[in-house]
């Protein structure tokens, strides 16, 4: 294991729990925060329970260990993804909020919450929050700022279109989903040293065949 693998970790024993806790307290404390982020973000994406759970108690100790700290928003937003893959939409809903919230307070910081947020209304079908997601996505739309990925455009405007397709606005949702599936069919990112980043590469799920349809 390379020294810096230590805070990228996709299992969770023992051994790799006190190995990344021995590495961690060595660690400058300015840094703690950031190693914490970093290795929950890697459990969580193996999607295994075990893991996942570890990833939220390392979020958990990012947020009551440092407070203060300006990417508080992307923590609340892992934390809601975290109990959204655990089957705790109360906990996992309230943490959306709180991490739109924390975006509106350190606006220079901007993770992916509002399309994390609009996908978890999506999949659990919550049409209550309709209005919200829609408002979130336009409140915190950057398409028009610098490069702009494909994957980024796909879910900005596939979300709208499902949201409106559920809602009846028939018309509106097939231009949007349109977009959407065109996005998703783009092979080049353009970044000539990264060609291949920020594509939409899962087109087997539910939510690209339900745009598949929408968009027909």
């Amino acid at each position: 294991m390379s020294n810096l693998d230590w805070y990228r970790k996709t299992t969770w024993t023992d051994s790799n729990k006190d190995d990344f806790f021995a590495h961690l307290n060595r660690s400058r404390n300015s840094s703690r925060c950031q190693y914490l982020k970093i290795q929950a973000i890697y459990l969580f994406q193996t999607r295994r329970f075990k893991e996942v759970s570890a990833s939220l108690v390392l979020v958990n100790l990012a947020l009551d260990e440092y407070p203060e700290w300006h990417f508080q928003a992307e923590l609340l937003g892992q934390k809601a993804e975290c109990l959204n893959y655990l089957g705790n939409l109360d906990l996992a809903e309230e943490n959306f909020i709180f991490a739109l919230n924390a975006m509106r307070d350190f606006p220079n910081v901007q993770p992916n919450v509002p399309i994390s947020f609009g996908l978890f209304v999506i999949e659990h079908k919550i049409d209550r929050l309709h209005k919200e997601v829609l408002q979130v996505l336009d409140e915190f739309n950057d398409l028009e700022k610098g490069i702009v990925f494909p994957i980024s455009i796909y879910y900005y405007f596939g979300i709208k279109a499902i949201i409106f397709h559920r809602e009846g606005n028939l018309s509106e949702a097939k231009l949007l989903a349109q977009i959407a599936v065109t996005e998703s069919e783009k092979l080049y990112s353009g970044l000539s040293r990264h060609p291949h980043v920020g594509l939409v590469n899962d087109k087997e799920d539910l939510f690209h065949k339900e745009l598949l349809y929408i968009a027909k």
